[in-house]
């Protein structure tokens, strides 16, 4: 804020110290916003319909960080949103919490914590997508304690939303240990979906723990096919070449399940020929 204010003229000070655009600006946009993301009617052409998707997705984008002026907006829009579409309500809590996000937190936590059985997960999952983007240190503390402790998916957003959310968050904090995804991703009470999310987030992190997570996987008969080939192609994107060679080789040695072998085969022949 300080490197806006410096040249500001006199007129223009109290605006930026407010933070942002003025209220009735504010308003203005957070209107034209629900406009937009009520959408088309779904019978018009293609072209109309890509507009109103390119038009909404610029101003929510654009919407992003213009004053708590906005935020305050949004929520009060969104308290009267009940009855609007989801595509709406999700919009204005985006533009809530990348504007006001002191004043939305409680609303986020709200709605990532507590099960309503009448509004389902819908707007639930994407609070876990827009908190851990804007706050993402509280939503690391929020999430961390839900990813040990598998629940029942209709009580609260999918434990693959709160993976991907954690992982959302730990890269905006650049955090690069994953221990509660590597505790997860070798828990076979986690839900396999959970486990996916797991495996994609560590591929993109990589380390120590996340290789030595991956391998377990790997060589974990009882778990199913589909995870441990996405743990091998995960490995082979964090792990030294001629490492993941070796381990491959190894694999295959031990293997029982011929489908599984096959694949191991595969690998060996695609990436590790000449190693």
């Amino acid at each position: 804020m300080l490197a806006l204010t410096l040249g500001l003229a006199p007129g223009c000070e109290d605006r930026a110290q407010a933070g942002g655009i003025s209220e009735i600006e504010a308003r203005q946009k957070i209107d034209k916003l629900v406009e937009l993301f009520r959408g088309v009617d779904p019978t018009t052409t293609s072209d109309i319909q890509d507009k109103n998707f390119r038009d909404r997705t610029k101003l929510l984008e654009d919407l992003h960080g213009v004053g708590r002026a906005a935020g305050l907006a949004a929520l009060a829009r969104l308290d009267q949103a009940k009855n609007e579409p989801l595509d709406v309500q999700w919009a204005l809590l985006e533009a809530a919490a990348f504007n006001a996000p002191e004043d939305a937190q409680p609303l986020l936590e709200k709605l990532i914590v507590t099960y309503d059985g009448k509004d389902g997960t819908g707007l639930r999952m994407h609070a876990v997508r827009i908190m851990s983007a804007s706050i993402p240190q509280r939503a690391i503390e929020l999430i961390e304690p839900m990813l040990r402790t598998p629940l029942a998916r209709e009580t609260r957003p999918p434990q693959e939303e709160l993976v991907r959310g954690w992982h959302t968050a730990a890269k905006k904090l650049g955090l690069t240990e994953a221990r509660v995804l590597c505790d997860l991703v070798v828990d076979m009470r986690q839900p396999p979906d959970a486990r996916y999310a797991a495996v994609n987030a560590l591929s993109d992190m990589g380390g120590t723990r996340a290789i030595q997570a991956l391998r377990e996987v790997l060589v974990e008969s009882a778990s199913d096919g589909n995870i441990r080939r996405k743990a091998a192609q995960a490995l082979l994107v964090i792990m030294p070449r001629k490492e993941f060679c070796a381990l491959m080789q190894e694999a295959a040695g031990h293997e029982s399940d011929e489908i599984f072998l096959a694949f191991l085969d595969d690998m060996l022949q695609r990436n590790c020929v000449g190693q």
